[in-house]
């Protein structure tokens, strides 16, 4: 009797033990998918993933997809054959003080992004008259104001016969496959499981 009666407690409590784990593995797939699946006005989206190398060649014609940078459906900085770069995305041509629209500048490093100044491209620069000397090399962020997305970047080339421009930027970091990190999640709660039944064997 007092064999059986062990037995049958040790049923019930290894029962109970796979359900702790198994919801504690819902759990963790529940938290994992809301950050893969954050929408971007839960807050602000800092693009720290390797650089990429934009080319907009002098002379292109800017309204065709190749010359022009989509960044995201919102922003898609081009530049016509003189004047500035703009949003292709929105707009027809450079607008000073306002182009690219749905954007603002900060001179300074990505890693300050939330303690820098924002202004127009062409405010960040100098401004005309100073913009073409100050443009190239300077570290500046980005920022994407309806997808409120940060991103690093430096003008490697600007102006010139028939416009054009070059610069590198940052772009969105790899994040973990769901896929993968769910069989991460499974394997743990497997090892959770081997250590409980060994825990109720002794």
């Amino acid at each position: 009797m007092l064999l059986r009666w062990k037995q049958t407690g040790a049923t019930f409590l290894s029962s109970e033990m796979k359900t702790r784990i198994q919801l504690s593995l819902l759990a963790g797939l529940a938290v994992l998918f809301s950050h893969v699946t954050r929408a971007p006005a839960q807050g602000a989206i800092v693009w720290n993933g390797p650089l990429i190398t934009f080319t907009n060649l002098a002379g292109s014609d800017w309204t065709q997809a190749a010359n022009q940078d989509h960044i995201t459906d919102n922003v898609w900085i081009t530049r016509a054959t003189s004047s500035g770069i703009f949003n292709a995305a929105s707009e027809g041509g450079f607008t000073r003080g306002v182009s690219p629209a749905d954007t603002e500048w900060a001179p300074g490093l990505l890693v300050n992004y939330a303690s820098l100044t924002y202004t127009s491209w062409e405010a960040a620069y100098g401004g005309p008259g100073i913009l073409n000397s100050r443009i190239v090399g300077q570290d500046t962020v980005l920022h994407l104001i309806t997808d409120n997305i940060y991103i690093g970047i430096q003008f490697l080339s600007f102006g010139g016969p028939g416009g054009g421009f070059t610069y590198q930027r940052t772009t969105l970091a790899a994040v973990p496959e769901p896929a993968t990190s769910a069989l991460a999640l499974l394997g743990s709660g497997a090892l959770l499981g081997i250590a409980a039944r060994k825990k109720l064997r002794r």
